[in-house]
């Protein structure tokens, strides 16, 4: 049995580093709105770890629209299970991987201490500046990444860099733009104080200079561990943040017409350098997963250039999932938004899809998506977070 489960939370759990994590209450609620959402990039004939009645639901809703071969399992039924187990989550951790063992998974089908302890180490920032070494040489990239251990360090990394457009701090395992710290107009007592929490707490601070960005792209790859760390390269993923880094939503397009997008700024061997480079990276340090590479198109002195590791994502990412929802369920000629939302309360997101399905009526023509709006996951009496498309 094949099971995938969508597990947000699993970059706090790895920044928590031990097996007894315990997820805040609105990231709790962001794990049971969001449960059925692998019901769109499970494989066929798979199952999906979501209760309720409403996923339920919606999962027979969607099937009369959609090819969706996949079943929904809660996780009291899977002590019952007497077959081999491979198991799909959004990202491995120890909390994770105990909280499933506690459920009847056997030891033999996850992943061992040693195992989660090597992606744990991969999984933070600590990375990005062994990534960056490989481009210093290198024609049309820039980036550069600091593993800070004391706050004197963070200070002193700030006025070198004050005049050129600040510093960005980062916590060595953060999300979607979380754990950033920016600094452009002085580095404070509050500041310092930060950088000594995550320095106490996870060891040390990555900084990065704030950079002139045009653009926030991926690279989307599939590593192979069970082949010698075979590398695909699934394609790109174009995204947006917010000012403070924090991921907004991603661009519905084909892979082809992101990289034609991408060369408006920047030449096509550039992209392919990056892409060789960092494929080559996870192909000797790699484990078997999904990996997204968050890169830039930026404008700095010397002109456009790429940033070609921002931070790596050793997990499913929403830019692989966007790139599959545009393959896998819209016609050909549809492009859109993909987008997660977080909602004060259950009757503004009901109110919100209300106004957004009489907007955009939504439009299938076999099983795919022409045009309209979408939820991808049940609304319910309690739900907070919603996961959509808008095609058009």
């Amino acid at each position: 049995m094949v099971l995938y489960t969508f597990n947000p939370d699993t970059d706090l759990a790895l920044a928590n580093g031990k097996g007894n994590y315990t997820p805040t209450d609105p990231v709790k609620q962001m794990i049971q709105d969001l449960a059925a959402l692998p019901i769109w990039y499970a494989e066929p004939g798979s199952q999906v770890l979501a209760d309720s009645i409403y996923n339920e639901e919606f999962l027979m809703e969607m099937k009369e629209f959609f090819p969706l071969d996949v079943s929904l399992i809660p996780l009291n039924t899977l002590k019952y299970i007497d077959e081999p187990i491979e198991v799909c989550p959004w990202g491995w951790n120890h909390s994770f991987r105990n909280m499933l063992a506690r459920a009847g998974v056997g030891m033999e089908y996850l992943p061992s201490d040693f195992e989660l302890d090597e992606q744990r180490k991969l999984s933070q920032r600590k990375t990005v500046s062994t990534v960056l070494e490989l481009f210093k040489d290198e024609e049309g990239f820039c980036g550069l990444s600091r593993n800070v251990l004391k706050t004197s360090g963070c200070e002193k990394y700030y006025n070198m860099m004050s005049d050129l457009g600040g510093v960005v701090f980062k916590e060595p395992w953060s999300s979607s733009g979380k754990g950033l710290l920016w600094c452009r107009d002085g580095f404070t007592e509050k500041d310092r104080n930060w950088c000594q929490r995550v320095i106490d707490t996870q060891g040390y601070v990555t900084m990065s200079p704030i950079y002139n960005k045009v653009q926030d792209f991926a690279m989307e790859f599939y590593v192979d561990d069970q082949h010698a760390n075979e590398v695909t390269f699934l394609g790109y993923s174009l995204f947006d943040t917010d000012m403070r880094g924090s991921y907004k939503g991603n661009a519905l397009l084909d892979s082809v017409d992101i990289e034609r997008y991408l060369t408006d700024y920047v030449p096509l061997e550039w992209l392919q350098r990056a892409k060789q480079l960092v494929g080559g990276f996870l192909g000797i340090y790699g484990f078997r997963a999904c990996v997204g590479v968050d890169m830039m198109i930026c404008d700095e002195s010397k002109g456009m250039c790429i940033h070609p590791c921002v931070e790596i994502n050793y997990r499913s990412t929403m830019g692989y999932l966007a790139l599959h929802l545009k393959e896998t369920f819209l016609t050909k000629e549809a492009h859109g938004r993909f987008m997660i939302q977080h909602f004060h309360s259950p009757q503004e997101l009901a109110a919100f899809v209300k106004d957004s399905k009489q907007k955009a009526p939504l439009q299938v023509r076999g099983g795919k998506v022409k045009s309209g709006f979408l939820p991808l996951v049940p609304v319910t009496p309690t739900s907070q977070n919603l996961a959509f498309i808008d095609v058009y």
